[in-house]
């Protein structure tokens, strides 16, 4: 296969995979709604898209896998039979195999899966809905009019976003099938089939334009001036390298500045020195624009992981045989593409924790006064520096009690430890691992490992999460992320004679404090804050280094971090000052243990450690400090 082949192939995979992940909320979307005719036009030319672009490169499998559920959408569309679950599910179905015969077109394994058995299925699902007229009946009148909503007979997640058609990413597991699709053009006419290949894309683009917008072309008025998209598709490899070298910049760019500074000091009367300044501001300027046209390129809408979960809450809610509804606020909110590469697990365990243990059945809620339907809602916004994810159930919250006795039964913590906890403290057992206060595993959870990925996967993106709870009101988890993981703002401290860096946006103010000020809580060493207890750290202790002398002197530096509701201080020797720096990942250190973040080069030339406040805080306000 030659390279222009390839290309084409792979924007196919690419477009293809974009369909889908427009398809399947547009479904979980209309199911609720039961008749929507834009939905379905869509769906249908989503679908079509798919199957005639397969069918130009001949992978027939697709074809046939996507051709039968166009005829089962046809129907609908031309209103001859109603949406029912069996129909949504094989459809689905369908939507879980055309996502695994992409893969391996993707990966080129050479895996041939058997479509007939989900053809054959879709067919029958076809029949079955025109033999019974596929309209919904009246279990009461059997022979009255067909309901204008589609009844469930098992209970599904209703989907409210902010935007309309989010995109869902599948969890459902295919089934095993069978992939026949060898490519029928022959490499002597690849050539051929590439060049024919993009007319025929840009005329159905040109065409599903038209059709779309078809009700404002009728008003002479509205028509204006098309505007075309400038759209590339670029590796993502490529842009880490270029975000790579926008960080060396950076760094050169610190450097730069400490010696201009020093030119300027020293040889002030010098207009060469001033033109060096003003050269190197200049710089500064170009370089901070161009590092965040870079960090742009990186930002995705977090939408992309926040598709899957309609599907997500669809099936796991039926398979408990609970009724939830999910709504999805903020679903814009664009993030760096290293939080939507490591967001989407801690956030599938979340839902899967609060449908499974936090939404009470239908039964129990009527009991408790609450609507039979369950609610989820996930929330995202920007502030400041940071990514807020909120994920809030209506279910039954936890029981700190129960925590803390199933916390003492697996050895986790002791009696001792247990009476001292503070409320805050036990609902942070959920992230031990191990811990779950099921009796008896099932497939969704009771394993001890969900939430303790979720806590590791947001400490990855330097994040932290809070956990707030009402028994019978609810659960809320709130993660916070940085904006962006490659280039932080920071502040240089000194401590035994070497400098750190932490981050600059947990960091609430710097104090300068007397020593007597200093007071020792059993133990611990606090200070008062505006009439406000904060336990106080020596960062020396904290990473093992000894002091350089400056104990002796009758004051401290202090720096106050704030990590959720969570507030401690942190005692140095010398705050050196502010700077941008670049996070570079350090092979060999546990990051989780040594309150390491990363490393970066400041601009004297020096390689620093950045710290972790946000392990920080985990570890010293843990349970032990409760």
């Amino acid at each position: 296969m030659n390279d222009e082949m390839e290309e084409i192939i792979l924007e196919f995979i690419t477009e293809a995979e974009e369909s889908l992940d427009k398809i399947e909320p547009s479904f979980v979307e209309l199911e609720q709604k039961g008749e929507d005719k834009e939905l379905l036009n869509n769906i249908f030319r989503s679908m079509h898209t798919i199957k005639g672009a397969a069918g130009f490169l001949g992978f027939q499998s697709i074809v046939d896998v996507a051709h039968s559920s166009e005829n089962i959408m046809k129907k609908l569309r031309e209103g001859e039979i109603s949406l029912s679950k069996p129909q949504m599910d094989v459809i689905l179905k369908s939507v879980d195999m055309l996502r695994l015969l992409l893969g391996h077109l993707k990966e080129k394994d050479g895996v041939e899966e058997n479509v007939a058995p989900l053809v054959q299925e879709l067919g029958d699902a076809l029949k079955a809905s025109i033999s019974g007229s596929g309209k919904v009946k009246d279990p009461v009148n059997p022979n009255a009019a067909a309901a204008p909503e589609v009844k469930n007979p098992k209970p599904a997640p209703v989907v409210e976003t902010a935007k309309h058609n989010p995109e869902v990413i599948s969890q459902a597991a295919p089934e095993p099938v069978k992939i026949t699709e060898p490519l029928k053009a022959p490499e002597d006419a690849a050539h051929k089939t590439a060049e024919a290949a993009k007319p025929s894309a840009e005329i159905h683009d040109a065409e599903q334009k038209q059709h779309e917008a078809a009700p404002e072309s009728r008003d002479p008025a509205s028509q204006k001036p098309k505007e075309t998209a400038q759209n590339l598709r670029v590796d993502v490899n490529r842009i880490d390298k270029v975000m790579d070298l926008a960080g060396e910049v950076v760094l050169v760019r610190n450097r730069l500045l400490n010696i201009s500074n020093y030119f300027d000091f020293k040889y002030a009367e010098d207009p060469m020195a001033e033109i060096l300044m003003e050269t190197v501001s200049f710089l500064d300027r170009v370089t901070s624009d161009m590092q965040l046209a870079v960090m742009k390129i990186r930002m995705q809408p977090i939408q992309k992981v926040f598709s899957k979960f309609p599907r997500l809450v669809r099936d796991i809610s039926a398979n408990v045989q609970k009724d939830v509804e999910l709504q999805i606020f903020g679903e814009g909110t664009e993030v760096d593409k290293t939080v939507i590469e490591h967001i989407g697990d801690p956030m599938t365990h979340i839902l899967r924790n609060s449908i499974d243990h936090g939404i009470e059945s239908a039964e129990e809620r009527v009991a408790k006064g609450k609507p039979s339907k369950g609610k989820i809602v996930i929330k995202t916004y920007q502030k400041g520096t940071q990514i807020v994810i909120e994920i809030t159930d209506d279910g039954k919250g936890m029981d700190v009690n129960r925590l803390k006795k199933k916390a003492i039964e697996k050895g986790l913590i002791t009696e001792d430890e247990a009476q001292k906890m503070t409320e805050e403290a036990a609902v942070d057992l959920i992230f031990l691992p191990g811990f779950s206060t099921k009796e008896v595993a099932t497939e969704l959870s009771g394993r001890g490992v969900g939430m303790d990925v979720v806590k590791t996967n947001i400490s990855l993106l330097n994040g932290y999460v809070e956990v707030t709870t009402q028994k019978d009101i609810g659960t809320s988890f709130k993660i916070s992320i940085p904006l962006t993981l490659a280039i932080i703002q920071a502040l240089m401290v000194e401590v035994g004679g070497a400098k750190y860096a932490i981050p600059l946006s947990p960091i609430e103010e710097t104090l300068k404090v007397a020593k007597k000020d200093i007071k020792d809580i059993t133990g611990q060493n606090v200070i008062v804050i505006r009439d406000k207890v904060c336990p106080l750290f020596e960062l020396n202790s904290l990473i093992g280094i000894g002091s350089n002398g400056s104990g002796d002197l009758d004051y401290k530096y202090l720096i106050v971090i704030a990590i959720g509701d969570k507030k401690f201080c942190i005692a140095v020797d010398k705050l050196v000052g502010q700077e941008e720096v670049v996070i570079k990942t350090v092979d060999g250190v546990d990051t989780t243990s040594s309150f390491i973040l990363g490393a970066t080069i400041t601009g004297d030339g020096k390689v620093v450690f950045i710290l972790d406040v946000a392990s920080m805080s985990r570890n010293l306000l843990g349970i032990t400090k409760g």
